[in-house]
């Protein structure tokens, strides 16, 4: 059922099999297995994530590679809905570990807002990562290319950028070693920092001996048509050529929720999984970019399917097994 504030007081008094933080891939393909497997359960979304992102889904089995990320997440919203899982448009403020359940506290509209507390037996912690993007006087500029031609991840969108004029934009002096392993796919690369970066003697000469030139200028504003990237503009007015791009500005981890918790296990701001996407806490799972490994989309809902998997499985050896009353003999 699709929740909202006008019926979610209907659903206050239930304990669900598992709570799910974030209805992107990963969520949505847990929700879709615990709903298939006959378990309540409730996603929490709040919305503008990631999957949101993606304008076109380019390396992912069975899709037209124009599908956009929007049109994944619509449907497969519908199919968990349809199947009987709960969905629910929030921010979830506080998980709290009660032992046998967690209560799970969610903020709900963003004026006059409410905090209304949701309860489960599991949570599948799928929120997910937003990347962060260069900061300018015009944001919408940003977003113009963001996601076009503009990528985040080199591992999706590498082949994309083949042989072309690119720029790397890069947050810290690590970022930039990304240039490294990008000229797998072009040699045409541009290091711009946003003036964020003071980059070492070391790094200016390894740079040079690779012939990837550097600017450290703030970025004004991007140039093209459509989304087609052509060019960036610097602060000082210098023009850097390029049709496609690299940012590696690192990432926010929306992870807040679960700092509280005793007995999890962390790796940076990643969590430590099993091979069935189980945290170092018995109730708790983590999927995609939230537990360490490769931050796609194919690898989350996969990992979707390994925690609802896990959970009905305790779930089922927990439980009486059904029998067919009438042919059994007294």
């Amino acid at each position: 059922m699709k929740l909202s504030s006008k019926n979610l007081e209907s659903r206050l008094d239930t304990i669900y099999d598992a709570i799910i933080v974030g209805g992107g891939m990963g969520g949505l393909s847990a929700a879709i297995y615990l709903a298939r497997y006959g378990l309540t359960c409730l996603i929490v979304e709040k919305g503008r994530g990631r999957s949101l992102w993606m304008q076109d889904v380019r390396n992912y089995v069975g899709l037209d590679p124009e599908t956009p990320g929007r049109d994944v997440l619509n449907q497969s919203t519908k199919q968990a809905i349809e199947w009987g899982a709960d969905h629910l448009r929030g921010y979830v403020e506080d998980v709290t570990d009660e032992g046998e359940t967690f209560a799970v506290k969610v903020k709900v509209g963003r004026k006059d807002s409410t905090y209304p507390v949701f309860h489960s037996k599991y949570l599948i912690a799928a929120s997910g990562i937003m990347d962060n993007l260069p900061k300018t006087d015009d944001m919408q500029n940003v977003y113009d290319y963001a996601g076009y031609t503009l990528h985040v991840c080199m591992i999706c969108d590498g082949y994309d950028m083949w042989d072309q004029k690119a720029v790397l934009i890069a947050g810290t002096e690590g970022q930039i070693n990304a240039a490294f392993v990008m000229n797998w796919f072009t040699p045409y690369i541009s290091v711009l920092t946003h003036g964020l970066v003071e980059v070492s003697d070391e790094m200016k000469a390894k740079l040079a001996s690779f012939g990837y030139p550097l600017y450290e200028q703030k970025i004004a504003k991007f140039h093209g048509e459509n989304h087609k990237l052509n060019g960036v503009e610097l602060e000082d007015g210098t023009m850097v050529e390029a049709t496609t791009g690299l940012v590696n500005m690192g990432s926010v981890y929306h992870n807040h929720y679960l700092k509280d918790i005793e007995g999890l296990a962390w790796n940076g701001e990643n969590l430590e999984t099993n091979d069935m996407c189980k945290t170092s806490h018995d109730r708790i799972f983590a999927l995609g970019d939230l537990k360490q490994g490769l931050n796609q989309v194919s690898v989350a809902v996969a990992d979707g399917t390994l925690a609802a998997t896990q959970i009905w499985r305790n779930t089922r050896r927990a439980a009486e097994p059904r029998k067919w009353e009438e042919n059994i003999v007294a």
